[in-house]
């Protein structure tokens, strides 16, 4: 039978592994993120990519001989780690390919690879499923650099190993880093990149000589015991701890890190002693020899104070907290001025061009390969502005100027009633996030609903009744 690059990509065997590395990539490493999953793409991978390379140079030996090679050299170099990051990121967008020499074992896939050359399908099956699964392919190779997603930094374990003090981290990109963490010699002065295979038995309290320190669970808190009594050593407030919590954003909600006391260590040390707290996302808390404490922020080499939140840095909210509070306005802004027009077509082109809106600015998810709803945005705000346009020239023109005057200020003035509550919190004016959300859905409720009575309070003549009805 007749050996082909298309018949190499058509092989039943190369598209099957073609829908795994999308399924894999696009669903299970979301659902599964770990080992596995990472290995499951590469296999894949190291089955499609001869091939799809194939394609190109026409000669199956090579093919074979350059995709060992580069993916050797991408997964045991930092330096071809690094030119793959760069490779992909300029063709395909951002992307972090990592070196992981344990992935050198999915190679035997390089031998599936090469019976599918050896052993190509019927020419009628082959030639059909090589149109359609061409540029499929190029996709999911495509997709093996899966979008980036961040998980906050977070110090989750703390213990004293001999002379050292090793503290636990997680965090960061991708699926399968292995498990980072950083050591200290000298009480916490300087650290050093460790790697952590066993991370220390987590404690909640830990003693020294002449006295005892223990966390307090859910909080940024300390205490300490010299004489049977506990009390408060260091601790941050909870307004300030809440602040610092959402200071170490996820790129996805499921994956936020609290800041909180998780885990202590204690170590004896000349003059004294030094207590280490792994606390969350806020890294750790650090007191020294002479009993002062310090908050010290992660960094790619260790711990450093000066890496640390400032408790008096605006306070963080989520970025779809304006995206939210636009679309009230602009929802609030389009009803009042429906309430002034009181023509069908223009309540239909408002809700067109709100759906329009909210299509452009809700956020896109990263596992699809193709996010469809811009486009649609695209198509619906012009045509709910035209329609509106249209039926607000074809409504009387007694109090039109009065109409519009009154919707854009409702608008402006409920995006500002919602934003302003979320600004005080930012600032320190107010301590509690949720009180200062509970008060911005309030103020923009009532700064709506007030906006809504003045129109309808404004000399029109009314064709339609449904604003007037619909308010008794």
């Amino acid at each position: 039978m007749k050996k082909s690059a298309l018949a190499w990509i058509g092989h039943p065997l190369t598209v099957a592994s073609v829908f795994g590395l999308l399924c894999n990539d696009h669903l299970f490493k979301a659902l599964w993120p770990g080992v596995v999953t990472g290995k499951l793409s590469d296999l894949a991978g190291l089955v499609v990519a001869p091939p799809l390379l194939n394609l190109v140079i026409r000669v199956p030996y090579l093919s074979l001989l350059l995709t060992g090679v580069l993916f050797t050299l991408v997964k045991t170099t930092a330096v071809g780690a690094a030119a793959a990051t760069q490779a992909w990121t300029l063709v395909w967008g951002p992307a972090e390919v990592l070196a992981d020499p344990t992935d050198l074992l999915a190679l035997p896939a390089l031998g599936v690879a090469w019976w599918i050359w050896k052993h190509p399908a019927s020419r009628a099956d082959r030639l059909a499923r090589a149109v359609a699964v061409v540029p499929i392919t190029v996709l999911a190779v495509a997709a093996t650099a899966a979008p980036e997603v961040f998980r906050p930094y977070s110090a989750y374990s703390v213990g004293v190993i001999g002379e050292w003090i090793v503290v636990a981290t997680r965090g960061g990109l991708s699926y399968h880093n292995p498990v980072p963490g950083f050591a200290s010699r000298d009480g916490g002065r300087s650290w050093y990149r460790r790697e952590v295979v066993r991370p220390p038995a987590t404690r909640t309290s830990a003693c020294a000589v002449d006295r005892c320190y223990r966390i307090v669970p859910g909080r940024l808190k300390v205490e300490e015991s010299a004489n049977g009594q506990w009390m408060t050593s260091w601790e941050i407030s909870p307004s300030d701890q809440d602040r610092l919590t959402r200071a170490y954003p996820p790129d996805r909600p499921e994956d936020a890190v609290a800041a909180e006391s998780l885990a202590i260590a204690v170590q004896s040390r000349p003059g004294g002693h030094v207590v280490v707290v792994a606390n969350g996302a806020d890294g750790i808390a650090l007191r020294d020899v002479s009993g002062a404490w310090r908050r010290l922020g992660r960094t790619d080499y260790g711990f450093d104070a000066e890496k640390a939140v400032s408790l008096s840095a605006p306070g963080r909210y989520d970025d779809s907290v304006p995206v939210a509070a636009m679309l009230a306005a602009l929802a609030a802004g389009l009803l009042t001025l429906a309430c002034g027009v009181r023509r069908l077509g223009f309540v239909a082109g408002a809700m067109m061009l709100w759906a329009g809106a909210w299509l452009l600015m809700r956020e896109s998810d990263p596992y699809l390969l193709f996010d469809v709803y811009p486009l649609l945005g695209l198509a619906l705000l012009p045509n709910g502005l035209a329609l509106m346009i249209v039926s607000s020239v074809r409504s009387p023109p007694f109090g039109r100027g009065r109409v519009w005057v009154i919707g854009v200020t409702t608008g402006v003035a409920v995006y500002f009633a919602i934003m302003m509550p979320v600004y005080g919190w930012s600032v320190g004016v107010l301590e509690d996030y949720s009180r200062a959300i509970g008060l911005a859905i309030g103020q923009g409720i009532a700064t709506a609903a007030t906006g809504v009575l003045v129109m309808l309070k404004t000399p029109t003549t009314r064709e339609f009744h449904f604003c007037t009805d619909a308010a008794r």
